[in-house]
């Protein structure tokens, strides 16, 4: 499959970028001039890890999770661990969680700096980002972790249980964890050849977070309408845990 594959619309990556920027105008943001020209000749597939997030730009994919209402309530400090263009934080802060407790963290400045060029606010929100090759906080910093569509693009075992278990150590005791990942649905017995490097069933992916610690683990099968053209085996699952205020290490 090729990146431009990605995109289940069949919309090229130009096109897509520029469809992004008029959802952004229309919610709002005002654009200097010539500013969707540079965009449009910076960006290529080269230096845009994942194409298919320029489709969701500004979808509200973590306003629609079921946990998500009580998150901004909660007004504690906020991790958004593999931030990519940095949706979730901006959405966050349109909805008044408090600035100085919101972090996006990433691996590369990519998808960040893609982010920062589509909404035009790289002044405004550019120290909020961090990027480094390890995990840079300590841990039980954090109130609440955040991981939206991560899962299923981390293909190795042992890179996913290291992406876990820094999501787990990175929260306070009774520390909530939440998120969404693409998933196989429930009584398929076994996936197309299309789609992102790992898809699990839901008792696998529960599976997963116990191990690295996590318990009270609810996963739901959440709004697929943003999909068009998926494999029909293909869900979206959004999950949500909970770091005990006492955890037995032994456990892992």
């Amino acid at each position: 499959m090729t990146q431009m594959q990605r995109f289940r619309d069949g919309t090229g990556l130009k096109e897509a970028l520029a469809q992004a920027m008029d959802r952004l105008e229309d919610a709002g943001v005002v654009y200097p001039k010539g500013h969707l020209e540079q965009v449009l000749e910076r960006y290529t597939l080269k230096n845009v890890p994942y194409p298919y997030i320029v489709l969701r730009v500004w979808v509200p994919r973590i306003t629609r999770h079921f946990f998500y209402s009580e998150a901004v309530k909660l007004r504690g400090e906020f991790l958004d661990y593999g931030c990519g263009t940095g949706d979730a934080v901006r959405h966050l802060l349109r909805d008044g969680y408090p600035r100085e407790r919101v972090r996006g963290f990433d691996l590369t400045w990519k998808s960040i700096d893609l982010g920062m060029d589509l909404y035009a606010d790289r002044e405004e929100v550019g120290d909020l980002f961090l990027v480094t090759d390890q995990f840079p906080f300590r841990p039980e910093r954090f109130d609440t972790v955040y991981s939206g569509s991560v899962f299923h693009v981390i293909e190795d075992e042992d890179e996913f249980m290291e992406y876990l278990m820094y999501a787990h150590d990175a929260l306070k005791p009774g520390g909530i964890f939440f998120g969404s990942t693409l998933g196989l649905r429930d009584g398929v017995v076994a996936r197309s050849s299309a789609g992102p490097p790992r898809l699990m069933k839901r008792d696998e992916m529960t599976g997963y977070m116990a191990k690295a610690g996590f318990r009270e683990i609810t996963v739901r099968v959440g709004d697929r309408s943003g999909m068009p053209g998926a494999a029909p085996d293909l869900c979206v699952f959004e999950f949500c845990a909970k770091k005990t205020a006492h955890q037995d290490e032994g456990d892992r």
